[in-house]
């Protein structure tokens, strides 16, 4: 009984290798190099070459595959390593240019920018400043034009009035001098009244001042005076004595003048005086508010000029940095094309190998199997 199971049980192994043999003769003719082989390994079988050769032959490819794999996986790794390399030089180069890119942008946007910003906004500040200074002075100037145009008016005006009285106070006591019979009197002897016309040419010159002082701006308040000294010597009667106190009025009238001209003098040299300090003050500040003009618009214009450098070697960054990012994907690329075509090509390299490994194996231990099948599928034209 027991041998009989023994039998039974090497059959079923047996059959069961055999269709395995035969799943694995299907699957190898199958692949065009499995069937290409195949189609060598039954002319070598039909021709009767010695086993051993077609062994050696098979072993011989097995053994060129996996040399040209060795070699393959060599010259992949020293491609891969050179791209390692590369990109990680590209790495390098794009984060130093990247750095140098960051470095400009924060020059520009925390330095430069706002420093041109405050330099316009001083060039604006002392332009207003430079133009107000330069306004008051020209209105500084106008008003002490105006201020000495009306002294030259006043001073004309009580040089004038000087003139006038003093021609009238000259010409009244010349006349009465000349006209009337003034003597030496004894201290008991009665003072003697003006002729009738010496008092008529007294009351012409009076007058006549009184005329040309109404044409006078600024003397018109003496008008009035002549107005009343005529109108008393048309009803007084007129001595030596009251000539003589006419002549004095006269005299004080010309003094007033001439003091009230030399306060107006007085106070035009204060106004001169106080015209020249603050047009210098204002000259000086004028001058240091241009100055400063200068000085920002020459920092504005050199500042610019900086940017103008720092946004072209930016632009130069940006390029560079683009062109480093294009010119890694292109290596990047290559290298993964490379990998890609290394890894299908020892893909397809270990399918040939593995089929040759594998026909090998049938050979050495079912090529009868092997031979029958190679039979069957020539017998049913080309096909297992």
């Amino acid at each position: 009984m027991k041998p009989i199971l023994l039998l039974v049980l090497a059959c079923t192994a047996f059959a069961t290798t055999e269709t395995e043999y035969i799943q694995m003769i299907h699957k190898i003719d199958a692949t065009p190099f499995g069937r290409t082989l195949f189609d060598t390994i039954y002319l070598q079988l039909e021709t009767g070459d010695p086993l051993d050769r077609l062994l050696n032959t098979l072993s011989d490819l097995e053994d060129r595959y996996q040399q040209e794999q060795r070699e393959d996986d060599a010259e992949n790794r020293e491609f891969q390593d050179a791209c390692n390399v590369d990109i990680s030089a590209y790495d390098k180069d794009i984060a130093n240019t990247d750095s140098e890119r960051i470095s400009l942008e924060a020059r520009l946007e925390g330095d430069l920018y706002p420093r041109r910003a405050i330099i316009s906004g001083l060039i604006t500040a002392k332009k207003a400043e430079v133009k107000g200074y330069q306004k008051e002075i020209d209105e500084l100037d106008a008003d002490r034009a105006a201020q000495h145009a009306e002294y030259e008016e006043i001073a004309a005006d009580h040089n004038t009035a000087i003139a006038v009285l003093t021609e009238a106070r000259n010409i009244i006591k010349a006349n009465v001098e000349a006209t009337s019979s003034l003597v030496q009197k004894k201290a008991t002897q009665k003072t003697k009244e003006i002729p009738q016309e010496h008092i008529s040419l007294f009351q012409k010159h009076i007058k006549e001042s009184q005329r040309k002082l109404s044409h006078s701006k600024h003397m018109l308040r003496y008008v009035p005076v002549m107005k009343l000294l005529s109108q008393i010597a048309s009803k007084a009667k007129f001595d030596d004595s009251t000539i003589q106190k006419v002549v004095d009025l006269f005299d004080r009238l010309i003094n007033e003048v001439s003091d009230s001209l030399s306060l107006q003098r007085f106070a035009e040299d204060k106004r001169v005086e106080a015209y020249n300090k603050t047009r210098k003050l204002l000259v000086i500040a004028l001058t240091v508010a241009g100055s400063e003009l200068a000085n920002a618009e020459s920092d504005f214009a050199s500042v610019s000029d900086i940017i103008r450098q720092v946004e072209a070697s930016l632009d130069n960054t940006n390029q560079r940095l683009d062109l480093l990012h294009e010119r890694r994907t292109d290596r990047w690329n290559q290298c993964e094309e490379a990998a890609k075509d290394y890894a299908d090509a020892r893909s397809a390299r270990d399918s040939d190998r593995q089929v040759v490994s594998d026909t090998i194996g049938l050979v050495n231990k079912a090529l009868r199997t092997l031979r029958e099948q190679l039979a069957l599928r020539q017998a049913a034209g080309d096909k297992i």
